[in-house]
């Protein structure tokens, strides 16, 4: 009889441990463990005048990610930071910004204009991974995640698009993103 109740007990043990086995397991495959964050060089956006933009994404030819590539282990990456819009006379309050991990064999709905590609913003769903709160003059934190940052990251190579959302930016103006940080998940 003693015999039974050890049996018992250790048949017990082994079961929680592999239950708790197995919730790790399930935790780690779910992206839950996150990386020490990854300080990134500060990244200027040139942004296009608004009405010469006509509503379309514009992706500067500034590899913004060069070389710095995710495992492919990791996902779930987020970047973060402060932004600060250097205004000439703008009234910009927030961007829509995307990514692209290449600037070559674009959509039709996108177009090369030298230093600059435009893409019309319905096509670049896909690509957006957040948008900028934005106030002259003043650091504003923010976020970005998505698929598209992820697929960047993993290649080394991310492009940097820009749509305003609220307001209207004038020619020569800037976003200046700085204080870049980049944590991924297990």
């Amino acid at each position: 009889m003693t015999r039974r109740a050890e049996g018992g007990r250790a048949g017990r043990g082994t079961g929680w441990r592999l239950t708790l086995g197995g919730v790790m397991l399930a935790v780690t495959s779910c992206g839950v463990i996150p990386t020490p964050p990854v300080a990134l060089p500060d990244v200027t956006l040139d942004l296009p005048a608004s009405a010469a933009a006509q509503g379309r994404v514009i992706y500067l030819r500034q590899d913004a990610l060069a070389g710095a590539s995710l495992p492919s282990a990791l996902q779930r990456l987020s970047l973060t930071g402060r932004a600060t819009y250097r205004a000439n006379g703008g009234t910009l309050r927030q961007v829509g910004v995307y990514v692209r991990s290449s600037l070559n064999d674009l959509p039709g709905t996108c177009t090369s204009l030298g230093a600059v590609v435009a893409c019309e913003a319905a096509g670049e769903a896909a690509q957006a991974v957040g948008t900028l709160p934005l106030t002259p003059g003043v650091g504003v934190n923010f976020a970005l995640s998505g698929a598209a940052l992820d697929t960047a990251a993993r290649g080394g190579h991310g492009y940097f698009g820009v749509r305003a959302v609220e307001g209207d930016s004038l020619a020569g103006e800037q976003v200046g993103l700085t204080d870049l940080q980049a944590r991924a998940r297990f």
